[in-house]
């Protein structure tokens, strides 16, 4: 068959590349196919290998003929396919370009637009053939995303990932078990000749009253034995001869393959028989089963499947299903998978990760709600940072912080030692909704709300490892002989009575258990919006803002700016009854700011008195005008935006609106040239097109005095008058203007002494204060790029006051709107919550609590660009204000891959976790960027708009920073991020 598909693939290559010669002898035996006649003129081919294709009878096609090349008009290039003895192929063009095809691989061909195609083959190699002279190219996609990600799987093993369903499950009172399942593609196609079959069976037990355990639990039938040895090369605590008995699987029995996709395996095991470690395992056929089975994992069609059933035939009452596997996949994508790469579900990982299981080497349990809440928690289990309380060794002291910490260490898959000390869970970790909720696939874990309705000293003890039962160390309740009393003093819910009882799903509630988390108030944001549902030009949105207390809006009159600092929230606050506030009383007085900014392809500030760069004229009722070079004919240059010119399409000839400017004195328009007013130079000015182009000449509403600012129409927003006489007539001031602060926050406080007396520095003239509500006047929206903006508020009255840990955390909200477009412009990322957040609650996006705010969600980087834009403060060298949230987010996230993590995600000066350098890993492969990406719900601009920001916060190596340099041009290098760079990103990705 293999010489088939080769035969298929040198007929698509012959149409698109001019492929010429006879195809070549035949390779040696691949994967068998049938052919079934699907009667409407079609034929389906399947394949043992997972392969499917339905083909229809066509006439033969012709060669190509030989293209241009699009640069000189001369003949392209031809190619021909050479047969190899091992059934693979080598495609070889006139240019010198060669392409190996192995046999059994498929390829594909991309016209790239430039005269030349790509060649992409399923074991992930490609080459680009015929370009017209440029560089080799290749799209981002090429090497990311979970496209790539499959092709390659394929293409180094041949794996993928299949559909198994376990259609019937016996045990008969002999002990004999046999199981039928069936093996789909993801086109919904039968599997036929999968391998590496494996299968395991347990059954569920009630509570174990000897252990005192509160829970029910899976009991196996098949075991292994694990015997400590020195002859693996471990270094581990326990003894060569520590023994274990673990819950493992079979291999070993008889496996029938039906040829249409079903399968029969019969257990070699017979459970009326087992014994393990001399005690006999009693099969008991009125207890609920749970049968698994596992396929593939290296290479070939990938899957596992899981039946619960009674042996006896009587009805299924009783199960255990705790967390629903979708929950993991949210961070750790779909092909989730544990050791061996067979085990891909939760229900089926719980089969041998059973109570009483340990690792050997370690003495770890290998319990799965242990385990799995000891991985997860990680650095934040309590026994992680020892005595001193600190995690991480601070490279600037001379001690080794980290020398005292605690440690867990399982010796698992091949005795390989692996620990989770550097893991921080992605959500808040008292946030156990993350992971124990049904949404994913509703009713689907019938014991969902164990974690609140059955405590454990086990499920509770792995988080809270510094706890000891036996002793009562660290537990108010004192030693715990079994897990009866764990109900009575931690119920699912209820009042919190410190040192008495603490309910679970408030005792983990971190927006109620710790007030400091608690939102002072509920914020609401409103536009008036048009009737058409978006703003055009000549419309200027009005924000509203209402702030709430306790669902009831305050006097927003007396919103004032807070002056005499803020009251904060000690961490030493206890929490009240029902998680009541016990915070400082409040003094009334706010931190209160509103961003708006856009569009979401590339945050900006727009609309507000803070978003312009603006150039003050000198305060005067009158310029002499007359006095500069002789009046009319004196010329003024103005630059805008750091003089970037800007590449339009016009109807006119004009095809280029530039950024340095050259204004002249008309010889009209002034009644007295020597004392022109400001209104006669604002109509001047105005009225010159290529001015009016690029900047606004205005009376600022703030001084009064006249202004002109820039139109923010360029990548970095600035404006500057050259100096000149009729600068200094005017404005007196020759120094670049552009937005003073790293952040073009809107203070919406009224700026009032303490005493109620006059303003203490001039309020914003476009707020205005009534006892309904807040109200903003935002500019019109005339030159704004089409798409989705965003208004974001955050405000607080107790604020952040001493340190870090004495705080109360703003409230916050946000609203988009449309300008000029009906159609929300979708968001670059908009993923976050799926690890950051409990879907059951939308909440458990933290950063740091006292100063990035907590109501995150999936578009988190509407709030997050306010701050994170790609406006920098500093119009004279470096980087000055937030960084870039394209190169901030993606170093953070590849924190463990980074040659230089504290530069790369902006940190120059050191982690503000002394020792942590960003040491974070990704939850899955790095490369999938449709994690946060996600097609359809996403911009997809990841792919299509590559650029330096984004790529260079995960390629940080000296060759991939050179090269980027390399590819970008910058006419004043000595000020790298002035906005007048143009990158080359596209012309080859």
């Amino acid at each position: 068959m293999n010489s088939t598909r080769s035969l298929l693939t040198c007929g698509l290559l012959a149409v698109a590349l001019g492929c010429a010669g006879p195809v070549g002898p035949t390779g040696t035996n691949g994967s068998s196919c049938t052919t079934a006649d699907n009667g409407n003129g079609t034929i389906t081919i399947s394949c043992t290998d997972g392969t499917n294709v339905t083909v229809s009878n066509g006439t033969n096609g012709t060669n190509g003929t030989n293209g241009t090349n699009g640069l000189d008009g001369s003949s392209g290039n031809s190619c021909s396919v050479v047969s190899q003895s091992d059934g693979g192929k080598i495609i070889a063009c006139s240019d010198g370009t060669t392409a190996p095809i192995p046999a059994g691989t498929s390829c594909t061909v991309r016209d790239d637009g430039d005269g030349g195609k790509t060649i992409l083959c399923s074991d992930g190699t490609s080459t680009h053939v015929g370009a017209t002279g440029g560089p080799a190219s290749f799209a981002v996609d090429q090497f990311h995303g979970t496209g790539y990600l499959t092709q390659k799987a394929l293409a180094d093993t041949g794996r993928y990932l299949a559909d198994m369903k376990i259609t019937q499950a016996t045990a008969s009172a002999t002990g004999a078990v046999s199981v039928t399942f069936t093996v789909k593609n993801s086109a919904g196609q039968p599997v036929i000749g999968a391998k590496g079959v494996s299968a395991t069976i347990v059954k569920l037990m009630p509570p174990n009253a000897d252990a005192g355990e509160a829970f029910t639990r899976w009991e196996a039938y098949i075991y292994r034995t694990q015997v400590v040895s020195g002859s693996d090369g471990g270094n581990w605590p326990n003894p060569d001869g520590t023994t274990a008995y673990q819950a493992y699987r079979e291999s070993n029995g008889t496996l029938v393959d039906n040829r249409d996709g079903s399968y029969q395996y019969t257990f070699a095991t017979n459970l009326s028989n087992v014994m393990v470690n001399g005690k006999a395992i009693p099969f008991e056929r009125n207890r609920t089963h749970r049968v698994a089975v596992m396929m593939g994992g290296s290479s070939g069609p990938t899957a596992d499947a899981f039946l619960d059933f009674v042996p006896d035939g009587t009805a299924l009452t009783s199960s255990r299903d705790i967390i629903d596997t979708g929950n993991c996949r949210t961070c750790h994508g779909q092909d989730f998978k544990a050791h061996g790469g067979d085990r891909l579900t939760a229900e089926v990982c719980a089969t041998c990760h059973l109570p009483g299981n340990v690792d050997p080497q370690g003495g770890e349990s290998l319990d799965f709600k242990v385990m799995i809440h000891k991985i997860h928690a990680g650095g934040e289990l309590e026994s992680i940072p020892g005595p001193d309380g600190i995690v991480w060794d601070n490279p600037a002291t001379p001690a080794d912080e980290s020398a005292d910490n605690g440690h867990y260490a399982i010796w698992g898959f091949n005795n390989q030692k692996a620990e989770w000390w550097k893991v921080e869970f992605p959500a808040v970790i008292e946030n156990c909704t993350k992971c124990h909720n049904d949404l994913p696939n509703p009713g689907a874990t019938a014991q969902v709300n164990n974690w609140k309705t059955v405590p454990s000293r086990a499920a509770c003890g792995s988080c809270h490892d510094l706890t000891n039962f036996v002793t009562g160390a660290n537990h108010v309740g004192g030693p715990q002989a079994n897990d009866a009393n764990c109900a009575v003093c931690h119920p699912a819910t209820g009042l919190i009575v410190p040192g008495a009882k603490s309910p679970i799903t408030e005792g983990h509630d971190f927006t109620r258990s710790d007030p400091r988390n608690i939102q002072e108030f509920a914020v609401d944001v409103s536009l008036d919006t048009p009737a058409r549902g978006y703003y055009v030009a000549g419309e200027a949105p009005k924000v509203t803002v209402v702030i709430k207390e306790n669902g009831t809006p305050i006097d927003h009159s007396t919103v004032f700016q807070d002056l005499d600092g803020p009251e904060g929230c000690p961490a030493t606050t206890l929490p009240a009854p029902n998680g009541g506030d016990n915070c400082p009383p409040r003094d009334g007085k706010f931190t209160a700011a509103m961003f708006v900014h856009g569009p979401r392809a590339r945050r900006n500030p727009v609309l507000s008195m803070q978003a312009r760069a603006k150039l003050l004229a000198v305060a005067a009722p009158t310029y002499n005008l007359a006095s500069a070079d002789g009046g009319s004919g004196s010329t003024m240059v103005v630059v805008v935006d750091n003089g970037q010119d800007l590449k339009r399409e016009f109807d006119t000839a004009a095809s280029t609106l530039k950024g340095t400017i050259t204004v002249t004195v008309p010889s009209t328009g002034f009644a007295n040239r020597a004392a022109a007013t400001p209104a006669e130079i604002i109509a001047w000015l105005n009225g010159t097109p290529a001015f009016k182009a690029r900047a606004i000449a205005y009376l600022d509403e703030l001084s009064g005095r006249l202004a002109i600012r820039s139109r923010n129409l360029g990548t970095f927003y600035s404006i500057q008058v050259l100096a000149g006489p009729l600068n200094t007539a005017i404005f007196s001031d020759a120094t670049v203007k552009n937005l003073s602060a790293s952040t073009a926050s809107i203070n919406i406080a009224q700026q009032w002494n303490l005493d109620g007396g006059a303003p203490t520095a001039p309020n914003d003239p476009k707020v205005s204060w009534t006892p309904a509500g807040i109200t903003y006047q935002l500019d019109p929206v005339d030159d704004l790029a089409p798409g989705t903006y965003v208004v974001g508020i955050e405000l607080g009255d107790r604020g952040k006051s001493t340190d870090t840990t004495n705080y109360r955390t703003p409230s916050v909200a946000k609203k988009t709107f449309q300008v000029k477009q009906a159609a929300e412009e979708l968001a670059p990322a908009r993923n976050c919550g799926t690890c950051h957040l409990s879907p059951a609650t939308n909440v458990g996006q933290v950063f740091d609590q006292y100063r990035h705010h907590k109501i995150l969600d999936n578009t988190a980087v509407d709030q997050c660009g306010a701050c994170h834009d790609y406006q920098n403060a500093n119009v004279t060298g470096s980087w000055g204000g937030a960084a870039a949230i394209t190169r901030r987010v993606h170093g953070v996230h590849a924190g463990a891959i980074l040659n230089y993590p504290l530069l790369t995600v902006g940190y120059a000066n050191g982690d503000p976790v002394a020792g942590r350098n960003w040491d974070i890993t990704f939850p899955e492969d790095l490369r999938n960027c449709q994690v946060c990406h996600p097609d359809g719900t996403s911009s997809g601009s990841w792919k299509t708009k590559p650029a330096r920001l984004p790529c260079a916060g995960c390629h940080d190596s000296d060759e991939a920073t050179a090269h980027m340099t390399i590819m970008t041009v910058d006419p004043t290098p000595a000020n790298p991020f002035s906005g007048d760079e143009a990158e080359s990103c596209k012309v080859c990705h």
